[in-house]
């Protein structure tokens, strides 16, 4: 009897939804081998090579398995998905698809050679496929399974979900039958064994509307009456962070990737006695700028918070409300940036999508006067907005004649390096960009009182606005480091007076 399995994660080897999958196989009595497939590089990101995805085909028929389960988060590296999936079907192995993606657009890898996608959590559909696909019995009316029947497309309807996620389990911390392909070679253990920083979500789900994300259309997807936003114990991720402080030797800071850090009634105050009892490590979060509240970060500092992060995304109300379907004012992101000053977190960041069809220089300069009055000192990290498949804002977009659908596909499912380089491209049309640099160098206190003066004409200080600009990218790479050598300072400080 066929009891292996082999799951497929890409561009990241962190990736915690394929880690909750290994721990669900293997407790249901599976041999897993997880094979992370390449990593994550946001500024130059490579397509995977013939040699990488011939290493790839060659670790799975090694493992034999009954099925492979490929993970797909994001279309962002579709290029690389579509290689693989091409290899794989030659292998004559079931094909099983799961992730945001896959979720979202079950059809398209239906077609592309996928045996089943499963949509929502995984964790009980895969593995009751699995026992079903030893047993030979009907999958037919398995909750959450995607399939095709005589050439039609058979969705059904998601299912099998713990509202007490705990149940699930810990992801797998140290996958020992895991390798790592990237630069035509594989190296075999986990990789993230070698990190620095450890990535913990407390909860599933997300409870904003967000256009640009796929997390509302995610949440359309689940049964009516069914909680979407699940938040863990605290018992259980202390006992995750207390294996990750086993197994990662380097470890010195964690990073709580929930959409919004848990702030459910009591679950703050038991978490700050244990986890500086077990973990006392440096740590940040994501917020929201409805969601700060000064109590309870100041308790969340007293254990370690070292930073806090939160979208802005847009200086203008009408582009935060009317495009982006944020309803925060410009009163709350100001309040929300004071209250993170006030609880003495180390560092702030916040996010701004800028330089995007929908946003005139009217909005640009908007974004530039709200940034003078957020509280200091600050980190500001502007980028461009993806158009993603799947998110409202596509539609909106299409609707409102500034892109055809044509053009839009062509640019959703472009070229890797090529969606990476307009995510980070910045306007070259004059005013845009001297808006937009002039925003990001009042990150830095010794420029504000140019920028004063050359927001008054920014023309005529057009060459001087250039020259402040690019001496403050240089000073953010000095800030990087900075920022992460006074992380590893405090962790080190924390361990021994801990």
């Amino acid at each position: 009897m066929n009891k292996n399995i082999v799951l497929i994660a890409f561009y990241n080897t962190k990736a915690l939804g394929v880690r909750y999958l290994e721990t669900a196989m293997k407790k249901a009595g599976y041999s897993v081998k997880t094979i992370f497939f390449k990593g994550f590089n946001s500024q130059n990101p490579k397509v995977a090579t013939e040699k990488e995805i011939e290493i790839c085909a060659s670790e799975i028929m090694r493992a034999n398995p009954l099925f492979i389960g490929l993970s797909v988060m994001s279309s962002m590296y579709l290029e690389s998905v579509e290689k693989l999936t091409e290899k794989l079907k030659t292998l004559g192995i079931p094909l099983v698809f799961g992730g945001a993606f896959a979720a979202m657009f079950p059809e398209r890898f239906l077609n592309m050679g996928a045996s089943y996608v499963i949509r929502g959590d995984g964790e009980i559909p895969m593995v009751k496929l699995a026992n079903a696909m030893l047993d030979g019995s009907d999958v037919s009316k398995n909750p959450s399974l995607c399939y095709k029947r005589e050439g039609e497309v058979v969705i059904n309807e998601i299912g099998d979900l713990l509202e007490e996620i705990d149940g699930y389990g810990l992801p797998t911390i140290n996958s020992e039958n895991a390798c790592y392909i990237e630069n035509d070679t594989v190296a075999y253990g986990d990789p993230q064994l070698d990190a620095m920083s450890y990535e913990v979500i407390a909860s599933r789900g997300c409870p904003f509307t967000c256009s640009y994300c796929c997390c509302i259309n995610l949440h359309r997807m689940f049964p009516k009456g069914v909680k979407y936003v699940r938040t863990r114990s605290v018992e259980s991720v202390m006992a995750e962070l207390k294996e990750a402080k086993k197994h990662l030797k380097k470890l010195v800071f964690v990073h709580f990737y929930d959409e919004i850090f848990p702030n459910t009634p009591g679950w703050i105050d038991e978490f700050i006695v244990q986890y500086k009892k077990h973990i006392a490590l440096p740590f940040t979060i994501w917020s929201h700028p409805k969601m700060v509240k000064l109590d309870e970060l100041k308790k969340l500092v007293s254990v370690g918070l070292t930073e806090v992060i939160m979208g802005i995304q847009s200086g203008s109300p009408y582009i935060r409300k009317e495009i982006f379907h944020r309803y925060e004012t410009d009163e709350d992101i100001i309040n929300a940036t004071q209250i993170i000053r006030e609880s003495g977190v180390f560092w702030a960041s916040y996010d701004f999508m800028l330089q995007h069809p929908f946003e005139k220089i009217e909005h640009l300069k908007e974004t530039y006067y709200l940034v003078k009055k957020l509280a200091s000192p600050l980190e500001l990290q502007l980028h461009g907005l993806n158009f993603l498949p799947g998110t409202d804002i596509v539609d909106m977009a299409i609707n409102e004649g500034l892109i055809s659908r044509e053009e839009m596909d062509e640019i959703m499912y472009a070229p890797m390096q090529t969606q990476f380089d307009a995510y980070w491209k910045r306007e070259d049309e004059r005013e845009s960009r001297l808006w937009y640099r002039l925003a990001y160098c009042w990150q830095y206190k010794s420029c504000r009182s140019k920028c004063e003066l050359y927001e008054k004409d920014i023309f005529k200080y057009e060459n001087e606005i250039d020259a402040m600009y690019a001496k403050c990218q240089k000073r953010t790479k000095l800030r990087y480091l900075y920022k992460k050598g006074r992380v590893v300072l405090r962790s080190l400080k924390m361990r021994i007076f801990k």
